[in-house]
């Protein structure tokens, strides 16, 4: 037999040893019987008389990554465990999802699911829930502290088909700049096999890549387009509070005010300078934000030439706007053929 070296995960009364390349686990078999109808049919098939035993306990090999079997092990004895910062999780969350799914362990599977649904929404409400979390009260905004980084979302994603975890992961990583959405990022790095090597870092492929630059400029046209429509050359609305004022129409106080905050926007809020350029979700909830609790500057100026009428209408156009980009991010990244296509194949009869 292989040298082999024990992990943590080696319990005294454990009555038989699963061994995953040159790695040991002491387990008890009742644990993996209980949670695995799969478990109970490999182990209740006979073993040779001749069979391996170490520690005096039957050894069963395992054709699995030792480290996706040693999360496994733990998520199975310990519970599924969400540390702090979350990232973290990711690596453990990864290899959960991979045996649980292989060895029909529906409980962990079913947790892995409902963590990544949480962290990457399908719904608006529940991206401006995971955004407002990921921002402290002084307006640090840390995603990475919360989720990890969507290249190593997406990659799972694809291998699991969870489709429904895709546009919010690719919208995600089209805010980053071209360069680093490029670049990559570390891979999960390992805990048994090489603890000690930096992991490989991960890329896109040229397709994926092509996708989500593609996917980032139809955001910038989309938030350019509904700000020179919607603001730039806004007019008043049909209950403006000054419809009978004798202004010029180029000093008309709302207009001037729409003016002021697509000024500002593009300045402050939406801008290359702060890296949110390619990012309409973020910037219309700000815009909102500063005609309802407005800064000291631009934010007040904008507030106090407006009437109330057009705030409110404006304030209604730009939920609507949010609402149109959330529904347009799977178009943006060229993920709704690909589901007409899933669906056909679902509802095809061979």
């Amino acid at each position: 037999m292989t040298t082999l070296s024990r992990t943590d995960v080696w319990f005294k009364d454990g009555n038989i040893v699963l061994i995953a390349g040159s790695f040991a686990f002491k387990v008890h078999s009742g644990q993996l019987e209980r949670h695995s109808e799969m478990f109970a049919g490999m182990l209740d098939v006979p073993q040779p008389t001749a069979q391996d035993v170490l520690d005096e306990c039957p050894v069963v090999e395992m054709h699995d990554n030792p480290d996706d079997l040693y999360h496994f092990l733990i998520a199975l004895y310990d519970g599924f465990q969400v540390p702090f910062p979350r990232p973290v999780l990711f690596a453990h969350l990864v290899a959960v999802l991979r045996i649980s799914t292989k060895y029909i362990v529906s409980h962990l599977r079913h947790q892995c699911l409902e963590r990544l649904k949480y962290d990457w929404p399908s719904t608006i409400e529940g991206w401006d829930a995971r955004e407002h979390e990921a921002s402290s009260p002084r307006g640090c905004y840390s995603p990475r502290q919360y989720t990890a980084h969507p290249i190593l979302v997406i990659e799972l994603a694809i291998e699991f088909g969870l489709n429904e975890i895709l546009p919010s992961a690719f919208y995600d990583l089209s805010r980053y700049g071209p360069s680093k959405i490029m670049y990559g990022t570390p891979g999960i790095r390992s805990v048994l096999i090489s603890p000690s090597i930096e992991p490989r870092s991960v890329c896109l492929s040229n397709q994926l890549l092509v996708r989500t630059l593609q996917g980032r400029e139809l955001a910038q046209n989309y938030l350019i387009d509904f700000l020179s429509s919607h603001l730039e050359n806004r007019q008043p609305s049909s209950g403006c509070w000054y419809r009978n004022s004798s202004h010029p129409s180029k000093a008309h106080p709302c207009v001037q005010a729409f003016k002021h905050m697509y000024i500002d926007i593009f300045r402050c809020i939406g801008g290359v300078s702060i890296g949110r350029d390619a990012d309409p979700l973020f910037t219309l909830s700000q815009g909102m934000y500063r005609l309802t609790r407005p800064d000291k500057s631009e934010g007040e100026r904008a507030r106090a030439l407006m009437c109330g009428s057009c705030k409110v209408e404006l304030l209604s156009d730009c939920t609507r706007g949010r609402e149109v980009a959330w529904a347009l991010i799977p178009e943006w990244f060229g993920l709704v053929e690909e589901s007409k296509e899933v669906s056909n194949d679902e509802n095809r009869v061979d």
